[in-house]
């Protein structure tokens, strides 16, 4: 892996814990159909880079329910040692496009698609436990990736993670874990808001082809229709 702007091309294992999961889940689904399956988490760590690197579940986005297939194959939490989550796509905080960077391939009768690491562990800042600075930390060692400033891109794309979050949510807090993430990770601190958000508002409003000022402007001198 000599970037991690390019698309991924692993090797999967399929013999790694998860992997074998997924082949379960694989026999579970029905065969009289296609089913697109969204694997993210720890997971495609696990099968393309570290089989060792475990996770008690494997999480999956489907493009349609697959909760009752799972249950009737025994694959959901309670019913087996490392279980098939089902989650919907809120569940996978990542760039508008990260499916360019991902990884797709067939089982059978089942597409699986596995995002690229950057995006698997951009996803992960919100939260930041322990196993989310070990896959961090998994992914530097493994494939010197990603550094300072591949990282620093990946997080201007997901920028909006560190606006306020509703009062219903329960998360963590993404400017914060970004500082502990940098300090595990390079020894050094990062002023998140010069640095990230900053940059990649005035890039958005760049790409817009206006400045804030510039736009007001604009719209003032448009005429209304009669």
């Amino acid at each position: 892996m000599t970037s991690f702007d390019q698309p991924w091309r692993p090797h999967l294992d399929w013999t790694a814990p998860a992997g074998q999961v997924l082949d379960q889940l694989v026999n579970a689904l029905p065969a009289d159909r296609g089913w697109e399956i969204i694997v993210f988490g720890s997971s495609p760590l696990q099968l393309g880079i570290d089989s060792c690197f475990l996770s008690g579940d494997v999480d999956v986005i489907s493009n349609d329910d697959i909760t009752g297939h799972c249950q009737r194959a025994g694959l959901l939490k309670g019913q087996a040692k490392i279980y098939v989550e089902p989650c919907t796509s809120a569940a996978f905080t990542v760039s508008p496009e990260w499916f360019v960077r991902a990884f797709r391939c067939e089982r059978r009768h089942v597409t699986f698609t596995f995002p690229h690491p950057i995006d698997i562990l951009v996803s992960k800042i919100k939260r930041l436990e322990e196993k989310d600075l070990r896959a961090f930390r998994l992914v530097l060692e493994k494939t010197g990736h990603p550094n300072k400033e591949e990282l620093v891109r990946a997080l201007r794309r997901v920028v909006d993670i560190f606006r306020p979050s509703f009062d219903e949510e329960s998360v963590g807090n993404p400017t914060h874990n970004t500082q502990i993430l940098w300090r595990e990770l390079f020894d050094s601190d990062i002023d998140v808001r010069t640095t990230i958000i900053a940059p990649a508002l005035a890039e958005r409003r760049q790409a817009y082809g206006q400045s804030v000022g510039g736009l007001k402007n604009a719209l003032g001198h448009i005429k209304p229709s009669k």
